[in-house]
């Protein structure tokens, strides 16, 4: 119990903090010891909730949050995800981890907190090792979780890494903490929640559990060195993406043999688990980086490529550009908050292309088709499914992705 609270000693109250707070046993033990420690600092914290809609009590969980928080004197807040942006493809899991994280660098971001501390233990970690193997995610997947990164500019930190589900569950009992039980966690339907009851059923012995400990410590030790390698290439090639279409990343002119050695595939799976690692993507299986790859390397003149990550994401080639993006589900349009506003403001309709269209984008030039308009914008053709055309009765005024279009006669 002592090496929980020690641990903690690593987050420094100085920094505007919030812990996520689920209301089960590890992330409520962990809003009580942070609490405890704030109160001797005299800083203040925020409990994060994040209200998924998954579960039938998830009303009765946010409650019992904040209930707690109030008692603990730390500040609230939370929000609640929207099933409905869940993509085909996508798991539930990777839905709710996915909007979970945006949701919370979206309340650290409104209330200037720059830190957010997950209750993720040692046994999570040995769960993520075995079930990042079993995807052949190679030694990214299995390095499981680090003790901190960055990401949506916000620090994201775990000082329990190597703290025990055990002890965690003693600590609660000896403080008499009141928590929520999740039913998905021992749901066998999820693979996270699979191998948990696998290992609840047949537990690790000592020294298997040590042996994956210490595979996690040098996957981590190669992981460094793997990531620096390719973080040099894809500073080196890294261009502005265009978030107002769904981009995000864009690296120019990679020519892999350039970079490659006699290990040719495994360089390049470190290189774009990298890439989207920096994205925040999760990282695909072995097998679909090995068909990006082969896409990728296709000849100039047979780039028409659109690879598809399963949560929704994709890449594909433009001219000397590879870009990720996301794609929504057919009939979803991208806006951009500034572009929804416009409409609302100019009671704009919304149409998708029909086929002819002709467009005007500046006095001194001559009227051009659709596509044309597109390719001089650098809009990926895969993109463009998803970008609306805007009109004003049954003038086109604006084409998302390319800009405001001149009336006829102007």
């Amino acid at each position: 119990m002592n090496d929980m609270i020690q641990n903690l000693s690593s987050v420094d109250l100085r920094i505007p903090t919030a812990v996520a707070v689920s209301g089960g046993v590890d992330s409520m033990s962990l809003l009580y010891a942070l609490a405890s420690r704030a109160r001797e600092v005299q800083q203040p914290l925020w409990a994060f909730h994040i209200h998924h809609d998954l579960q039938a009590a998830a009303d009765d969980w946010l409650a019992r949050v904040r209930e707690t928080a109030a008692q603990l004197g730390v500040s609230f807040d939370t929000r609640r995800l929207d099933a409905r942006t869940q993509v085909s493809a996508q798991s539930v899991e990777e839905w709710a981890r996915q909007g979970r994280y945006r949701a919370l660098a979206d309340l650290a971001q409104q209330h200037g907190v720059r830190q957010i501390v997950l209750a993720h233990h040692e046994d999570d970690q040995i769960e993520t090792y075995l079930l990042q193997t079993e995807r052949g995610a190679g030694v990214r997947g299995q390095s499981a979780m680090p003790t901190r990164m960055e990401r949506h500019g916000i620090a994201w930190l775990r000082p329990w890494l190597t703290v025990s589900r055990a002890q965690i569950h003693d600590y609660a009992h000896a403080q008499g903490i009141e928590y929520v039980h999740d039913p998905s966690n021992v749901d066998p339907r999820f693979k996270r929640s699979a191998i948990r009851v696998q290992l609840a059923q047949a537990p690790l012995t000592a020294q298997r559990r040590a042996d994956i400990l210490n595979a996690i410590q040098t996957a981590q030790r190669q992981q460094a060195s793997d990531s620096a390698w390719a973080q040099q290439i894809i500073a080196r090639h890294s261009v502005s993406h265009r978030a107002d279409i769904g981009e995000c990343g864009r690296l120019r002119a990679v020519n892999l043999s350039d970079y490659l050695s006699d290990y040719a595939a495994e360089q390049a799976h470190i290189l774009l688990r990298e890439w989207m690692a920096q994205m925040g993507w999760r990282m695909p299986s072995r097998a679909a980086l090995d068909e990006l790859l082969r896409q990728l390397s296709k000849p100039a003149h047979n780039r028409q490529m659109c690879w598809r990550h399963a949560d929704g994401w994709a890449v594909t080639q433009l001219k000397h550009d590879w870009i990720a993006a996301r794609l929504l589900p057919t009939g979803q349009w991208f806006l951009t908050d500034e572009v929804c506003a416009r409409i609302t403001r100019e009671g704009l309709n919304i149409r998708a292309r029909a086929g002819g269209e002709r467009l005007r984008l500046a006095d001194n030039r001559p009227s051009i088709d659709l596509k044309h308009a597109y390719q001089m914008y650098g809009v990926a053709p895969m993109l463009r499914g998803q970008l609306p055309l805007l009109y004003d009765g049954e003038r086109l005024v604006h084409v998302v992705g390319v800009g405001d279009v001149l009336p006829a006669d102007h």
